[in-house]
């Protein structure tokens, strides 16, 4: 009996226990009755193999019931590692956060799907070498065989003539159009509903950089092989899908595969357009697993074909490879560079582009305004990036909890730390409903969090929420990445920042606690080594490291080195983005603290201070947080000196300071409130490039990154 057959029987004879006429108490029934009785015996898998045959919309139900129960973890990961099945799950678009949970959970518990996947991916369409010829005709030592049902002539021409009615039908294919919402566990739509976000999910691929119609690109397939052509679709989903999973290595292998067949591959219709939609996902998945060598190359693939972009690639996908070349600056802390990128994807985003490529062209732009410090215009993009994500893919979808990551990054540039906390948490939230706990995209969800939840608690020195939360970043980091990986320095420099904080509350209590400091400097110099390796001297990050060795340095006493690291600091940050930016006034602040409070350099001090304290007010105005320290410092510095005049000056200051910050902090008032209005696309870039309300003083920047090292109010 096929398999869909024997789950309508059960269905069926599943009602005989249902009291409630409800159907999805019904649909749960015969779902779990189909689970039960796959025993790990040999009759039972011989029913798994048969589950395919399902309508999708109830295979992938069925499948992530299997994946709940781990006795059938084993025989579901022998299903799933065959690429033929992974084709027809990966296809299916709007049960894509279904397939990301099962694949979490699968590798949560130490099955390798990706890997597999990636794997027997190569094997089929690398490119033959002179000297292996017999390379595609196994997996090596694999213990799972070939699935040469994908390339039988059969299947090909089935998959052929199904992307062909897509395309024609611009939804699902015919087999699925009556089901394709009926699952009462993917979707709350009735049957017969088909939505536009379920079009748009089946006609573009999935992940942040996915911009072009999969059956577009295959469109004159007579010019294609059809290994080819297979290699193609196969290769964009299975790589996009991937990255989108967080498995980065995976993805790059697939897509690095897929982009050295398609250099070797006949010239067909579509090839620039394929080729560069290839090169923008592979720079995704490079940049974002901090892999910048290949991505610098992969770059430079990108630039050699942008001369014919104009005349031959459609317009969304050229807004995306920008978007993903400002992101790979970005990550590199080249912020000019990201900057110029994200304005050149703007002016090609226009209102034709699909939802999820204007999301990420409007996230991405935001996140080169905020560290330009241009605060209005990244106020306009990313509320209208976090409004379309949420109104188009839902609360709980992946590209929702991603423009809450960027959100609350901007909030936290803009002191509004209390509402980055909470936009972190919910961001948190969404992704570990997705992913679960032990995933890449999670664990830079916790960091983010660890460090909102520091710099809020600063003040009040309770840290036991960001030390929860870095610990958790932290560990998950070890058990994916190698032990010198960016991502796992990038975590354990904000432990570090925590272990110095929680030090020094527990000496002023008279505890000594000289090992939380040891431990803190040695995570220092390890993130500290390891930039210099990646990024060199002359970079924004390294500079950080210095600053924050020289923080830790005046925590223990050893002032001589804690000035020389603070002075490294000033220096490369102003080379690099001149003398009134955020960081540059943070390092300077900090060197007037070791003047002012260990090395008794008054003077030298006072000047820091007031640079510090011009800095702010240009950037942030009269009420910004961390004005607090400077106007401090400087009665100190005042009433050490015995200028009287100046210190009650500055002491007023600061008590007005306080008066207009508390106010602001008892009504909520932020200095960029969210914008609640639905702009179109076209609205949203007259307001980005003409709007002489957005201007703002544009004096450089640097700051925290969800995809680099964090800066921190520590420096």
């Amino acid at each position: 009996m096929a398999a869909h057959q024997q789950l309508l029987a059960l269905m069926s004879s599943a009602s005989g226990h249902n009291n409630n006429n409800s159907p999805e108490p019904l649909y749960d029934l015969a779902l779990n009755a189909v689970v039960n009785s796959l025993d790990c015996k040999v009759p039972a898998l011989g029913r798994i193999s048969k589950l395919p045959e399902l309508p999708r919309n109830l295979l992938i139900d069925v499948y992530e019931r299997i994946s709940q129960r781990d006795d059938l973890k084993e025989s579901l990961l022998e299903e799933l590692s065959k690429l033929r099945v992974f084709r027809c799950l990966v296809r299916f678009t709007s049960a894509r956060n279904q397939l990301l949970r099962i694949v979490a959970s699968l590798m949560a518990s130490n099955k390798s799907l990706t890997r597999r996947l990636s794997e027997a991916y190569e094997v089929l369409f690398s490119v033959p070498q002179i000297d292996q010829p017999e390379q595609s005709e196994q997996i090596g030592d694999s213990s799972h065989k070939l699935d040469k049902e994908l390339f039988s002539d059969e299947y090909i021409k089935m998959q052929i003539t199904e992307q062909q009615q897509n395309a024609a039908a611009g939804c699902s294919s015919s087999s699925d159009s009556s089901s394709s919402s009926s699952s009462s566990s993917s979707s709350s739509l009735p049957a017969s509903t088909t939505t536009s976000s379920e079009i748009d999910d089946h006609q573009h691929s999935q992940l942040p950089n996915v911009t072009v119609k999969l059956a577009d690109l295959l469109d004159d397939l007579d010019d294609l092989d059809d290994q080819d052509a297979l290699a193609i679709d196969l290769g964009l989903r299975l790589g996009s899908f991937l990255s989108e999973a967080g498995w980065m290595q995976e993805s790059i292998s697939v897509l690095s595969c897929l982009n050295e067949r398609l250099k070797r591959m006949p010239a067909f219709k579509n090839m620039l357009v394929t080729r560069v939609d290839c090169l923008q996902r592979l720079l995704y998945a490079e940049s974002s697993h901090c892999n910048f060598k290949l991505a610098q190359q992969t770059y430079a693939e990108l630039i050699k074909l942008a001369p014919m972009f104009d005349r031959q690639v459609p317009s969304p996908l050229i807004a995306m490879a920008y978007t993903q070349i400002s992101s790979m600056y970005f990550a590199r802390n080249e912020y000019n560079n990201s900057h110029m990128w994200s304005v050149k994807a703007l002016h090609h985003l226009h209102v034709s582009a699909p939802t999820r490529v204007a999301i990420d062209v409007l996230r991405q732009a935001a996140k080169a305004c905020v560290v330009k410090r241009d605060f209005a215009r990244a106020n306009l993009l990313i509320c209208q990036a976090v409004r379309r994500a949420r109104e188009h893919f839902g609360p709980t979808h992946q590209k929702y909890g991603d423009a809450l990551l960027d959100y609350g990054f901007f909030l936290l540039n803009v002191d509004s730390v209390f509402q980055s906390v909470n936009v972190y948490k919910e961001a948190l939230a969404v992704r570990r409903g997705i992913f679960g706990n032990m995933n890449f995209h999670v664990a830079i969800a916790h960091e983010d969090l660890s460090y909102a939840y520091y710099v809020h608690e600063y003040s009040t020195g309770d840290f036991s929420c960001a030390q929860d939360h870095v610990d958790k970043a932290v560990n998950i980091m070890k058990n994916l990445v190698p032990s010198n990986h960016l991502m796992l320095a990038s975590a354990k420099r904000v432990k570090a920042l925590l272990l110095e904080e929680i030090a020094l509350d527990k000496i002023a209590d008279g505890m000594d606690e000289e090992d939380l400091l040891l431990q803190s400097e040695e995570l220092h110099n390890f993130a500290l080594q390891l930039s210099l390796e990646v990024f060199g001297e002359v970079n924004v990050q390294t500079a950080k490291h210095y600053g924050n060795l020289g923080r830790l340095y005046q925590t223990m006493n050893r002032f001589d080195e804690a000035e020389r690291m603070h002075q490294k600091a000033i220096k490369i940050k102003t080379d690099l983005l001149g003398p009134y930016d955020y960081e540059v006034g943070l390092s300077i602040g900090h060197l007037a603290s070791l003047y002012n409070y260990q090395m008794k350099k008054f003077r030298q001090a006072e000047d820091l201070y007031l640079r510090s304290i011009d800095i702010s007010l240009r950037l942030f105005g009269s009420t910004y947080s961390g004005l607090e320290y400077d106007y401090l410092g400087l009665c100190h510095v005042y009433e050490t000196l015995h200028e009287f005049e100046k210190y009650l000056r500055y002491a007023h200051i600061l008590e007005n300071w306080q008066l207009l910050r508390g106010q602001n902090l008892t009504q909520n008032k932020s200095s960029y409130p969210a914008i609640e209005e639905d702009y179109s696309i076209d609205l949203v870039k007259a307001k980005f490039f003409t709007d002489s309300s957005s201007t703002h003083k544009n004096v450089g920047g640097a700051s925290s990154s969800s995809t680099s090292l964090p800066s921190t109010s520590a420096n």
